[in-house]
């Protein structure tokens, strides 16, 4: 399935269409406006493409190992030949978006910022290394750098023709309209720009699993690295806003900010993966947003500086993808309870100590882990709108209990570790009051299930966690009957639904990332062959480039929901390497 490739320089992140057009990319951070937006609208909303001037047909493959995306495009034109391949990345630590060419055949390169996720049309300076696009509001400003003999300015298409040679492609981000003299050789910085970024992500590829699904894994420990802001550790759930759970519907919803929970459960994957300083990372920065007034977290999510935002607007001059409308910026979920999420942070720190062990690390959190856990101890008797974000149906979720429970069981076991044994004692008791109030209410004795929400009937794919967190054997015979239930309300193997209705209706396509908690859940019960069959066929529905979205269209076979999907791909890690455990000698 040919579908968008991802750029990213762990800052921001750039989608590339499959004839090498970038359509989105914001700058100079995953949450900030885009100045390519195309993809939510048409080409008058922005996009910057190199292409041959003859039909042609198209390839793409990443440089092995990397975040660094190839477009090789061949001439099909009757009595034509030549090629031409595109290598583009995304600086790391710098705002700068780079386009290696390399060419036979005559090209045109067609590029049309629009500030303001296209709203703000660019105004035009050429220059004598290519041009300058300002932002007639605020100053913003990219900078277009041509280096390579045989490039013109074409004015009556506003284009630039390319002869056949060799370019390097330089697109610069100023914030604030300032354009500094560069004191270097450009063409001797365009190899070696390339040659280090490629050391950079094969660094951060490397591994030393040499099992099943070894490529899928490593594409989605690079898609987490990509997701992940480098300065800080935040890392965000998705690179794109509105890309729409189904097409022409209005399931559509900004991911470009760090949520605690998809964050904490990335942390997981990596920590999992041997990637402990990443892990610790990660959970560093949303321990560092915990507040010690209050509700622990103050939102479900954060900008990727780790401030709040708290709004959500309608882009009204997009035409959103494929007529998908309304397309957001912001997000409404910031004024949520959401109960779970200080059980994900709670339980990534409980892996991460249990993994390496690191006491000064942990001491020198545990103030605010007691705070957190005060507050959950006096706070799990609220609804809340539970980790699917419903609006308007606040209940008390089964999943939101399960994960209050983990706050105040695994928070315990920490304040234990480093010598706090009377806390430790007070949180574990609460957690059995958790647990006694969720085998009375969230278990309907009548059917003998476990239910999605206190005193229901039905299943949702959130309570096959609860083995994964340790709340219940896998074998147990409740939730045996429950795993039943799911297998025959939710589940159309790979495929699992999350629901099957809410607020906006019934659920039009199944959820990845519990397709993984099925496969995880059956390598407990030793079912092996189950599992691995799950991922067999979750791993045939990528994208060519070996890509996730949040949900998969099963009619087309196409990507849904915002793209790449951080939930999707730390899924694979987790479900790639606890196959790999439970087939190990």
């Amino acid at each position: 399935m040919e579908y968008y490739g991802l750029l990213s320089n762990s800052h921001t992140a750039a989608l590339v269409s499959p004839d090498g057009s970038i359509d989105w990319l914001p700058f100079p951070r995953f949450d900030s406006p885009a100045v390519f937006a195309k993809l939510l609208g048409a080409d008058r909303n922005g996009y910057f493409v190199i292409r041959p001037t003859v039909p042609y047909r198209t390839e793409q493959h990443y440089l092995e190992d990397t975040n660094i995306l190839a477009t090789h495009y061949t001439a099909t034109a009757e009595g034509a030949t030549g090629e031409a391949t595109v290598t583009d990345y995304l600086a790391i630590g710098s705002q700068e978006l780079h386009r290696v060419v390399e060419s036979d055949l005559p090209l045109e390169l067609i590029i049309r910022p629009v500030f303001e996720t296209g709203l703000i049309a660019a105004g035009l300076t050429l220059t004598d290394t290519g041009a300058m696009f300002e932002d007639p509001t605020d100053g913003e400003s990219l900078q277009l750098m041509l280096t390579g003999k045989g490039a013109r300015y074409i004015p009556s298409t506003d284009s630039w023709a390319l002869d056949p040679g060799t370019y390097d492609v330089r697109l610069i981000h100023h914030p604030d309209g300032h354009s500094p003299e560069l004191d270097l050789d450009p063409e001797a910085e365009a190899g070696r720009g390339l040659e280090r970024n490629v050391q950079y992500w094969r660094r951060l590829a490397a591994t030393t699993y040499q099992g099943p699904f070894l490529a899928q894994l490593k594409r989605s420990l690079l898609v987490l690295h990509g997701l992940s802001y480098r300065t800080n550790g935040a890392i965000v759930a998705a690179p794109t806003t509105s890309l729409p759970e189904q097409v022409g519907g209005e399931r559509q919803w900004d991911y470009r900010f760090a949520w605690v929970r998809d964050g904490c459960y990335a942390a997981e994957a990596l920590l999992v993966a041997g990637e402990h300083v990443a892990a610790r990372r990660i959970i560093d920065f949303f321990i560092n947003t915990v507040d010690l007034q209050g509700k622990p977290f103050k939102a479900p999510f954060f900008r990727v500086d780790g401030t709040l935002i708290r709004y959500e607007r309608d882009l009204s001059w997009l035409n959103g993808f494929r007529g998908s409308r309304p397309v957001r910026e912001g997000n409404a979920a910031t004024a949520q309870l959401q109960l779970d999420i200080e059980g994900a942070l709670v339980w990534a720190m409980w892996r991460y100590h249990e993994t390496c062990q690191d006491q000064e690390w942990l001491a020198s959190y545990v103030d605010g882990l007691e705070f957190l856990l005060e507050w959950v101890a006096r706070s799990w008797e609220q609804k809340d709108c539970c980790l699917w974000e419903f609006r308007g149906q606040d209940d008390h979720y089964t999943h939101s209990k399960v994960m209050c429970w983990v706050s105040l069981e695994y928070g315990s076991r920490l304040l234990a570790a480093v010598g706090r044994t009377e806390s430790a004692a007070l949180y574990h008791t609460a957690a059995e009051a958790v647990r006694a109030r969720v085998e009375a209410e969230g278990f309907n004795t009548a059917l003998g299930i476990y239910t999605q929400r206190f005193g229901g009937d039905t299943v949702d794919a959130a309570l096959l966690t609860l083995p994964l967190y340790g709340f219940v054997r896998a074998d147990d015979p409740r939730f045996l009957k429950t795993l039943a239930r799911m297998e025959q309300d939710l589940v159309e193997h790979p495929w699992v639904y999350r629901y099957r209705n809410d607020m906006m209706g019934e659920a039009a396509h199944p959820f990845i990332l519990a397709s993984y908690w099925l496969a995880r859940v059956y390598l407990q019960l030793g079912r092996l062959d189950e599992a691995k069959r799950i991922l067999q066929d979750l791993f045939s529905h990528t994208t060519d480039l070996g890509l996730l979205g949040e949900h998969v269209d099963m009619d087309t076979n196409e990507p849904r929901g915002n793209f790449p999907q951080g939930f999707s791909h730390l899924g694979a890690i987790l479900s790639i390497l606890e196959l790999a455990a439970a087939e190990a000698p």
